[in-house]
């Protein structure tokens, strides 16, 4: 993972993330009516299929030379496997998961949606365990699908359901899912054993022990020397062929952005957890045409086949019930490519060579981005959401996106949302027929950048360059004890916020600040 951007989170409570298309309306004004029963008209006249966009861009030009592929891809494996590279557990993570108990609970609330109970709260602390942090040093892989929480337990943390863009599913506990056989390295353990604080290259979090088996010298070298299989299609069975019914009662199921093991001939391998919480390889099937050789070539038919394999699925928050918010979709959509992007929506927007889109108005905003942008290879982002530029629809911008909803007011001017949650391909202009749309949200009004991809040796972070607004923060990217993606103040999950005062978040929504007492900035981010 790239030094600059590697700095743990101080704060569990700088989550708070705002963005304006990616809230939840909580109990808010809710609309999920429109044209033909879609959300919005773009959801009806646009294609919502990649396949018609890939064309126009060329289909099989190659967007990248097979070098620099090559290049980007072992970048790629290495930031995957930099986890099992550390010895030592960082010093400011302690730093951070004292600062996380700092949180002033009255403006939190739980999962009857009542505030939070203090007593909870003092649970969490004690089997957080801080004192005897670092309590372990050890290499680990994830064994399923799981997750990792800035506390370790199940349960949610919301803000305000009453809020639009609060409560369900807006679980600031949430960091991010990580998929089947991602290397992590566990430096703590919580006080019931239940826990084990980890380190991906995505982000840091407490994550369930069963979930991971540890790994020895042996394993590590078996597998990291093993050609890699990327999946292109979601909910994969491994259907077992060392032991026939250990996945079958675990579950195990892979998802795209999964690396796996190649076995040969339709065959991988993937981890399960021995009797003494070993790392064990099991040696699997899966159907055809679910995994290809890493990389897969570059081009716009191709990134269009596996993208639309999550066309149309759930915005997941945080990775919530293994669905993907707007970062996650970006991440997982280029890794079969070998191309490996950050878990949080700022960082991704600085990934590449940066086109400027601010002080600019709509119409040469959307002029610029036909010009400079290469369709499948370009990122637009706006504080807090990030999608991919697709190319053009009736001469205007197509960008493909998993998103929570569009803005809306109320006659008396309370905030509400059309709830989209999901992804699809819209203009930059979703939601402009609505009587009700909150036209100075939209998305064309709040880009700021089109990043052109891959990534760029001199990046210039979204939150930086001048017009962009205030200075806040470090971006967290790999390795921040956060949600993967807050900027300047991004949450664990990957929502934006505006700069906030010490210790808190501003949401852009306007929807209330929540401070910490610890008077320190918040510090993550995690685009969705």
């Amino acid at each position: 993972m790239p030094t600059q951007y590697f700095r743990l989170l101080r704060l569990l409570p700088l989550l708070l993330l705002c963005f304006i298309l990616t809230g939840c309306p909580g109990i808010g004004e809710r609309n999920t009516g429109g044209e033909g029963g879609a959300v919005c008209a773009d959801l009806v006249r646009m294609p919502q299929d990649l396949e018609p966009y890939a064309k126009k861009a060329g289909n099989g030009r190659a967007l990248l030379s097979a070098p620099e592929q090559a290049e980007h891809t072992a970048r790629a494996i290495s930031r995957f496997f930099s986890p099992w590279q550390k010895t030592e557990a960082g010093r400011e993570l302690k730093r951070s998961l004292e600062a996380n108990f700092n949180l002033r609970l009255e403006r939190a609330y739980g999962e009857d949606l009542r505030p939070f109970d203090p007593a909870e709260w003092q649970n969490l602390r004690a089997n957080a365990n801080v004192a005897a942090y670092p309590s372990r040093a050890e290499r680990a892989i994830t064994v399923r699908n799981t997750a990792m929480r800035a506390m370790p337990t199940q349960k949610p943390f919301f803000l305000n359901p009453s809020k639009a863009g609060e409560g369900y599913p807006f679980d600031y506990f949430q960091h991010t899912a990580l998929w089947t056989g991602t290397p992590i390295f566990i430096s703590h353990i919580s006080a019931d054993g239940a826990w084990v604080l980890g380190e991906s290259q995505l982000t840091v979090g407490w994550i369930p022990a069963t979930d991971v088996a540890f790994v020895d010298d042996a394993f590590a070298k078996r597998w990291q020397t093993a050609p890699l299989a990327a999946f292109v299609r979601d909910n994969v069975e491994l259907a077992s062929t060392t032991s026939p019914t250990v996945a079958g009662k675990a579950g195990v199921r892979a998802h795209i952005g999964t690396l796996l093991p190649s076995a040969g001939s339709g065959r991988v391998w993937y981890p399960q957890r021995g009797s003494e919480g070993n790392a064990e390889i099991a040696t699997a099937s899966v159907d055809s045409g679910a995994i290809a050789p890493l990389p897969l070539p570059l081009t716009p038919a191709a990134i269009a086949r596996v993208g639309n394999n999550m066309m149309g699925q759930p915005y997941g928050w945080g990775g919530l019930f293994e669905n993907r918010d707007c970062s996650a979709l970006m991440h997982d959509l280029f890794i079969p490519f070998g191309l490996w992007l950050p878990r949080n929506s700022a960082t991704q927007g600085s990934w590449g060579q940066p086109v400027i889109l601010t002080g600019m108005g709509p119409e040469d905003k959307e002029n610029r981005i036909l010009a400079e942008g290469i369709p499948f290879f370009s990122l637009l982002w706006l504080r807090g959401h990030i999608g991919l530029y697709i190319g053009e629809f009736e001469g205007k911008p197509a960008m493909f996106h998993n998103v929570w909803g569009i803005r809306t007011l109320s006659e008396n001017g309370d905030s509400g949302r059309a709830v989209i949650g999901k992804a699809v391909v819209t203009s930059l202009r979703p939601g402009a027929e609505l009587a009700n749309a909150a036209s100075a949200a939209s998305l064309i009004q709040r880009i700021e950048r089109l990043s052109i991809l891959p990534e760029s040796d001199s990046k210039v972070p979204v939150m930086r360059f001048p017009g962009a607004g205030k200075k806040v923060g470090k971006y967290a990217t790999a390795g921040k004890f956060g949600k993967a993606g807050k900027t300047g103040k991004m949450s664990p999950s990957g929502k934006s916020t505006k700069a906030a005062p010490a210790g808190g978040f501003d949401k852009s929504s306007g929807s209330g600040k929540v401070k910490a007492g610890s008077g320190e900035k918040a510090r993550k981010s995690k685009g969705k």
